[in-house]
Order: C-alpha cells, then structure tokens, then sequence
C-alpha cells in the first residue's frame, strides 16, 4: 500500500484504536482483579479479627490471647500473616510472632479502615484495626496481610492479559484487514472495469457494485458516453470536412489540366503540387479517423509475419522495390494485439519509408521480448543525422525534398502505436542507414 492509501490510513486507525482499546481495557481488568483480591483479603481480615478479640484474656491488665489463631503464617517470622493487640488504657503490645521484631504503627489507623501501610524494611501491609474494650479495659486490634502476594498476583494476572489481549489484538487486526478487504473489493472490481475501457475491452462500466459507489459508476459511465458521443461528432465532422475538400481538390486538378493543355506547366505544376498535398493531408485525417473508429473495442490477434510477407510482396513489385534485395527473418509465428488493418497499414508505411530510401538492400527482423513483439526494419541508405533523428515521426516532417512524399508516412505509424500501446524508436544502422525499431503488444492467448 502507497502511504496515502485509503487502506492504509483506516487499517493505521483500527491498529491505534484496538491498542488503546485493549490497553484500557487490561488496565481496567487488572485494577478490578486487585481491588476485588484485596476486598477479599479484607474479608478474610475482619474474620480473623473477630476470632481474634475472642480470644483476648479478659483477666489480665496486659494484652493476652487464650490460643493461637489456627492460621500458620501468624507462627512463622514474617510469615505473611500478623496481628497486634495494644493496651490503651495501660503498657504493654501483644504481637504475633510472624512479626518478629517489627511493630505496626497503628497510629494513623483510624478504626475498621483497611489501608496499606509500609513500617519497617520492606514490610508492607493491608491492615483492619479496631478498638474495642473488654472488661472495662480497652484494646487496640490490628490484623494485617502482607500486600506483595496481591501485588505479585496482581502483577501475574497482568502479564496474563497482556498476553491474551496481545492475541486478541492481533485476531481483530487480521479481521479489521480482511474486513477492510472484503469492503475494498468494489473499488478494485471498479479500477479493474475502468482498466478495461482505457484498453478498449468495453465502452462503458459493467456489473454490479454497491449502492455507495454505484452512483460513481453512473457519473464515469455519463461521462464516457459523452466523450464517445463528441469523439464521434469530431470524426464525422472530419469526415464531411474531408469528402466536402474532395470536389474543389478534383477542380482544381481540372484546372491544372487546363492550364497544362493551354502550355503554362510551371503554374499547372504549382497548382498539382498544392493540390496533391491538401489530397494527402485529407487522406491522413480519413485514416486516423478511421484508425480511432476500430481501436478499443476488444482485443485483437494478428498475425505480423503475414502482415509482413503480404507487404513485402506487394513492394518487391514496385519500381523501386524491384531493385532492393530482401533479407526477411522472421522466425516462429508471431500475434499481436492489433487491429488488422491497422497491422497491415503500420507495416505498410514503415516498409515503404524504408524501400524509399534503401539503396540496394531492406533488413525485416522479428524477435520477442517479454510481452512485446520488436519489429526491426534496417535500410542501407543514406540515413540521418543524429540531431535530424528527433524529427521523424512528427506530421509533415521531410528531411530530404528531394525525395517524392508528404513526410505523413511515420507519423501515421506513430499515431497507431500510440492507439495501441506501441512505440517506435529510430536508430542509425551498423552500416550506415536507418534501422527503426516497433515496439507491439503480443496478443493475448
């Protein structure tokens, strides 16, 4: 994907979405898990706090229990579990021995709060204490739990949704792309449709496609017909425009055989001359036009060696073509993706050139390459300039005036590829002269 691909910035979008989502989320899960361990550590707390005060000697000025609590941990130095009775009304602390020398500063500890509390290296507690009097005599009672086993469980059950969430963030990335595929695929049926009208498989959008995108499609379909429509007004107005140029080109060539039988060559030359090329411009208009009509509407498969072959012989029967040897290889048969026609009128224009300009021998090659057919066309006349090279193929250029034409020859040629996804290059040959390279798109099997 290009960086401003559509896709690309909405699967971006889902990608931070899910990652703040599921982050909030795990953070959230593991704030409840702790707070609802500790609520439960408080519970266990208030329990052992009552069984606790239970167990005070009521006989004694100074804190004693009748028994132990039944949990280990109270028996074991820093065991996890403690408590601590404080007389208020005398001296003397009661405490467990899990606490071994430590003692629980209860004095910010207002009764039944439950609060963390660290007193002493590494110690850290969630505490209930309580102040409750027996006999006329009253007492401070704290029963506390070591926070680390929350904490580490809390940790634990953290780096457990880390993970989890981390497979489950990648499952709803993967749905988001596919989804995102899934709602992409009209987009790339369309670019595939429209691909098809600019190589002239269809005229217009075909098929079906969302309720969303369907007026796009009706806009482009609009908008072709009505470029089809223009284009084929501007033909016929060329066509009119040239059959209409006919009847005055025909008088005036009326006129020049007048003016020739009455012995003014030099002006009925002139007016020849001047006739022949307007006839020639005519004729190049009536032949794009016609090249336009037939590009486009499917795909073609012509064969070039006939088209080849069929031109040869034809110029081999011509005065100047009489004279030149033929050197034609063209190997295995090759199609190409145009029109007939226009195959035979390409191959026509630029065999002609070069029969115009060889001295003695023309060169026909054929070869592939990759997805193209090269057809190279080698003369040994008197070539071209470097600097003249640029020129050819441009409409009307001459190079020599000398030479019989209209300069229309190789501009024809390029304005066929150019309709049919071709190209042509011009080259000085080995041994002096031109050799012209065609670029044509193979046929499609």
């Amino acid at each position: 994907m290009k960086t401003n691909s559509l896709g690309l910035r909405l699967m971006g979008l889902a990608f931070i979405m899910v990652t703040i989502s599921l982050i909030m989320a795990g953070v959230i899960l593991q704030t409840l898990f702790v707070d609802n361990l500790e609520r439960s550590v408080r519970n266990d707390l208030d329990a052992a706090l009552t069984r606790l005060v239970a167990l005070i000697d009521p006989d004694r000025a100074d804190p004693t229990i009748l028994a132990p609590l039944p949990d280990p941990r109270y028996e074991v130095p820093m065991g996890g579990r403690y408590w601590q009775i404080e007389a208020l009304d005398g001296e003397g602390v009661a405490r467990s021995r899990s606490l071994f020398d430590q003692q629980i500063d209860t004095a910010q500890a207002p009764d039944g709060n439950a609060f963390h509390w660290i007193n002493g290296e590494g110690l850290h507690l969630i505490l209930v204490s309580r102040t409750v009097e027996i006999v006329n005599k009253r007492f401070r009672v704290t029963v506390g739990e070591d926070h680390d086993r929350i904490h580490q469980a809390g940790m634990q059950y953290g780096w457990d949704i880390a993970k989890l969430f981390s497979l489950l963030g990648i499952v709803i990335v993967g749905a988001a792309w596919a989804q995102l595929r899934l709602v992409l695929r009209p987009l790339d049926r369309l670019r595939n449709a429209v691909d098809d009208v600019r190589r002239g498989e269809v005229a217009r959008l075909e098929g079906k496609f969302p309720s969303e995108i369907e007026p796009l499609v009706d806009e482009v379909n609009g908008l072709l017909a009505e470029r089809e429509t223009l284009a084929q007004r501007g033909r016929r107005r060329a066509s009119d425009l040239a059959h209409g140029l006919k009847t005055p080109l025909a008088a005036l060539h009326g006129i020049a055989m007048r003016l020739r039988d009455r012995g003014d060559e030099a002006e009925a030359t002139s007016i020849d001359e001047l006739a022949l090329e307007m006839s020639s411009r005519v004729d190049y208009q009536m032949r794009l036009a016609s090249l336009r009509t037939r590009t486009g509407e499917h795909h073609e498969s012509s064969s070039l060696n006939t088209a080849i072959l069929r031109t040869v012989t034809v110029l081999r029967k011509t005065e100047s073509g009489e004279q030149l040897h033929w050197m034609v290889e063209l190997g295995d048969e090759v199609h190409v993706d145009i029109h007939r026609q226009d195959l035979m009128e390409l191959v026509g224009v630029t065999l002609e050139n070069a029969c115009k300009w060889a001295r003695s021998a023309v060169v026909v090659q054929i070869f592939r390459e990759a997805d193209v057919a090269l057809l190279k066309i080698i003369d040994d006349g008197p070539g071209i300039p470097p600097k003249e090279i640029q020129k050819l193929g441009r409409r009307g250029a001459r190079l020599d005036e000398n030479v019989p034409g209209t300069g229309l020859g190789l501009a024809i040629a390029t304005e066929i590829l150019d309709l049919n996804a071709g190209s042509i290059t011009y080259a000085e040959a080995p041994r002096g002269g031109l050799a012209v390279t065609l670029r044509l798109p193979l046929a499609r099997r």
